[in-house]
C-alpha cells in the first residue's frame, strides 16, 4: 500500500496521540482527573484523524465497518475538553451523571449513523463509501452545520468559563502570571483553528461541491493536525501544578465579591475604618512586595474575614484585590526606578516590587504611567 506524505503525516499523529494518552494514563497520573479528560479528548482527536487516514489509503473500502467510527468518536471532542477546561479551573469538580448530557451529540449522530450506514447490507455500505469523495459525515450538509454549530457553541461556552474563571482568579490573587490559565487559553485557539479548517472543509466538500479544494483542505488538517499533536506533547506533560484550582468557596467569594464591585457608594463606618487600616497596612508592612500574595493571605494579616475585605475593596474602592496590590507595587517600582543606583536593572527592580512576571509588569506599568519602565527610568 504506497502512501503518499498527508498519510504518513496522519499515521505519526495517531501513534504520537495515542502514546500521549497512554502517559496520561500511568499510574502516576492517572489519578488527576484533569489528566484523564485531557487523555480521552487526545484519543478522540486521533479517531478524527484516524478517519482521514481510513478514507485516504483506501481501507475505509476493505473494512467499511471502521468507516465513519472515527468521525462519531470525534464528536466528543468538544465536550471533554469543556470538561477538561473545568477540571483544571476548580479544584472541587468531579465527574457526576449529570454530565452525561455532554454526549448528546454523540448519542443522536451515532444512531443515525446506525440506521442510515451500519445497518444496511455490505453492498449498500460499499456504494455509499464509493460515491462519496470526502471522508467524515454522510452526504447531509443540514447535519454538518449542526455538528459544527454544537462546537461553535462548546467553543464559546470554554471561553466564556474561562473568562469567568479569569476574573474570579483577579478577586483572590494578586499575581496573575498563571500558566495553567495560558495554557487553556493557547488550547482553546488550537481547537479553533482546527474547527475553522473543518468547518472550510465541510464548505467544499458538503456545499461547494468542489473536490480538489476538499483534498487541500484535508491535507492541510493532516499538517494542522501533526503540529496539534506535537504542541500537546511538547507542553502539556510539563504544566506545572502552579495553580491547583479554585475550591467551591474561593469561587462563592470570587462571585460575590465581582457582583460588588462598580457599586460604589458612600462607606459605612466599619468600611472606612477597615479600609484606614488596610491602607495603613499596606504603608507599613507593604504584604503587596509578596508575589503569591492571595486576599486571605491579607485579610488574615488584618484580622477579618476575607470576604469582607474582598467586598470593602470592590464597593468601596471600585476596584478589585488585583488591581489594587498592582497600584502598589507600581508606585513601588516607580520610587525605586527614581532612586535606584547605576547599574541595577529594571528586571531586578520589578521582582524587588513585587512582580515576578515581566509582561504583567509591563503592560501594568505603562497603563499607569504611558510609558515603559525603561523610558521612565531615563526621564528620571
Amino acid at each position: 500500500m504506497y502512501l503518499a506524505l498527508v498519510d504518513v503525516l496522519l499515521a505519526t499523529s495517531i501513534v504520537q496521540s495515542l502514546g500521549l494518552a497512554a502517559f496520561l494514563l500511568l499510574p502516576e497520573t492517572f489519578r488527576l482527573l484533569s489528566n484523564r479528560l485531557l487523555a480521552a479528548s487526545v484519543l478522540t482527536f486521533a479517531a478524527g484523524l484516524g478517519e482521514f487516514f481510513l478514507y485516504s489509503t483506501g481501507l475505509a473500502l476493505q473494512h467499511p465497518n471502521l468507516a465513519y467510527l472515527g468521525t462519531l468518536v470525534g464528536l466528543l471532542q468538544a465536550s471533554l475538553l469543556y470538561l477538561y477546561t473545568q477540571s483544571l479551573m476548580y479544584r472541587d469538580f468531579r465527574l457526576r451523571p449529570g454530565h452525561a448530557i455532554h454526549a448528546l451529540l454523540f448519542g443522536v449522530v451515532s444512531a443515525i449513523f446506525v440506521i442510515e450506514y451500519y445497518l444496511q447490507p455490505t453492498d449498500v455500505k460499499l456504494r455509499i463509501l464509493a460515491g462519496r469523495d470526502h471522508p467524515g459525515v454522510l452526504d447531509s450538509a443540514l447535519l454538518a452545520i449542526v455538528i459544527h454549530l454544537v462546537f461553535l457553541g462548546y467553543l464559546w461556552a470554554t471561553i466564556r468559563s474561562i473568562n469567568r474563571f479569569g476574573t474570579s482568579v483577579r478577586q483572590l490573587f494578586s499575581n496573575l502570571e498563571n500558566r495553567q490559565l495560558a495554557w487553556l487559553r493557547t488550547l482553546l485557539i488550537l481547537y479553533a483553528i482546527a474547527w475553522t479548517i473543518s468547518l472550510l472543509y465541510c464548505l467544499s466538500a458538503h456545499v461547494l461541491k468542489d473536490i480538489a479544494s476538499a483534498r487541500m483542505v484535508s491535507s492541510i488538517g493532516a499538517i494542522a493536525g501533526f503540529l496539534f499533536i506535537n504542541y500537546l506533547i511538547i507542553h502539556a506533560l510539563r504544566q506545572p501544578a502552579i495553580f491547583s484550582g479554585l475550591s467551591a468557596q474561593e469561587a462563592q467569594e470570587a462571585e460575590l465579591a465581582e457582583e460588588g464591585k462598580g457599586r460604589t457608594g458612600p462607606a459605612d463606618d466599619a468600611d472606612t475604618i477597615l479600609l484606614e487600616r488596610l491602607e495603613t497596612h499596606m504603608a507599613e508592612a507593604r504584604p503587596y512586595l509578596d508575589a503569591d500574595l492571595t486576599v486571605e493571605q491579607l485579610a488574615r494579616q488584618l484580622g477579618v474575614a476575607t470576604r469582607d475585605l474582598s467586598r470593602t475593596i470592590n464597593e468601596s474602592l471600585g476596584k478589585n484585590f488585583f488591581e489594587l496590590v498592582n497600584d502598589h507595587r507600581i508606585a513601588e517600582a516607580r520610587r525605586r526606578l527614581e532612586t535606584a543606583e547605576a547599574g541595577t536593572t529594571i528586571l531586578q527592580l520589578m521582582y524587588d516590587s513585587g512582580f515576578n512576571s515581566k509582561s504583567v509588569f509591563n503592560t501594568a506599568f505603562k497603563k499607569a504611567t504611558g510609558m515603559t519602565p525603561s523610558a521612565y527610568r531615563a526621564r528620571n
